[in-house]
């Protein structure tokens, strides 16, 4: 298995569909990953397996990092992980695993955060841009009717 080149490792993000604003929420994760440490040989030719793990895990919400993680040949094959999150604002969770050749995948999975009268909580960060295409429409609207009518 660990001379097997795999191509397709699966990766899991579990993360709650919606959560009110306030609420602790946990995120999970799991790489499936054989996390050669370089260490064994191969019984027949006694050749050294060559290392290859997982060595960064990176989370980010709405594009910002909010946790990171070193790993080292220690970790076990197929590594599962989970932590905590408060719940602000609806977003986009990413975790992104990085091996010890600068290869990375990605899983992503929305979050929707409601108040607590039901409407969902957008993200300051597009709230602004909706706000700043709609002033946009309006100046290149204004500016076009200007040039029409001169």
């Amino acid at each position: 298995m660990a001379n097997e080149e795999r191509k397709n490792w699966r990766r899991r993000l579990k993360v709650p569909k919606s959560a009110i604003k306030g609420e602790i929420i946990t995120i999970k994760t799991m790489a499936e990953h054989v996390m050669e440490p370089g260490v064994r040989r191969d019984p027949e030719t006694g050749v050294i397996y060559p290392k290859k793990i997982i060595d960064t895990v990176i989370f980010r919400f709405n594009g910002t990092q909010i946790y990171r993680s070193q790993w080292y040949s220690g970790v076990s094959a197929n590594p599962f992980m989970s932590f905590k999150m408060k719940a602000i604002t609806s977003g986009l969770v990413e975790v992104e695993w990085v091996d010890d050749y600068g290869q990375s995948s990605y899983k992503k999975a929305v979050l929707i955060v409601y108040d607590n009268d039901g409407k969902e909580i957008l993200p300051k960060k597009q709230e602004e841009l909706i706000s700043k295409l709609n002033k946009q429409i309006c100046n290149d609207h204004l500016v076009y009717h200007y040039k029409l009518y001169q």
